[in-house]
């Protein structure tokens, strides 16, 4: 057994993303960034255009580009705030709420994938590890206490 933390996590994270991707894509026609997107606007809907690029661990370039493509895929759209006309949020559109939920069963049925096999304890021992490495490691940039 490879006991290389970092490496065997990157490694599975890159094998459970592509199948995850070509899945979801070949299912509802949305790759699973998108996806994912979609999720984050469902339980933040106020959230920032930075907010949501930090929920979901990318920079402000990969953010912009995923927004573009989801504009033009009309699965969100950019509405100006009445609070602030210099502020913008994004919005799921109809399209977009039918594609999340198309994608619910989906991502159920991943999850079952990856538990199965394994007791309740010991998937409790996995989360505890993974929730420790997200708070370990997301402290703020510059922070190296």
């Amino acid at each position: 057994m490879d006991r290389r933390l970092f490496f065997m996590l990157n490694r599975a994270r890159a094998v459970l993303y592509r199948h995850a991707d070509s899945g979801v894509e070949q299912a509802i026609g949305v790759p699973a960034a998108q996806v994912s997107l979609l999720f984050a606007l469902d339980k933040f809907p106020q959230a920032s255009m930075q907010e949501l690029g930090e929920v979901l661990g990318l920079n402000s370039s990969a953010m912009t580009g995923l927004v573009q493509r989801m504009k033009t895929a009309k699965l969100i759209e950019r509405v100006v705030s009445q609070e602030d006309a210099r502020v913008a949020h994004l919005r799921m559109t109809n399209k977009g709420r039918d594609k999340m939920q198309a994608a619910k069963p989906l991502l159920v049925k991943l999850n079952k994938q990856l538990v199965e096999g394994f007791t309740t304890e010991e998937i409790d021992t996995v989360l505890k590890f993974l929730n420790t490495v997200h708070t370990r490691f997301s402290q703020p940039k510059g922070d190296t206490e």
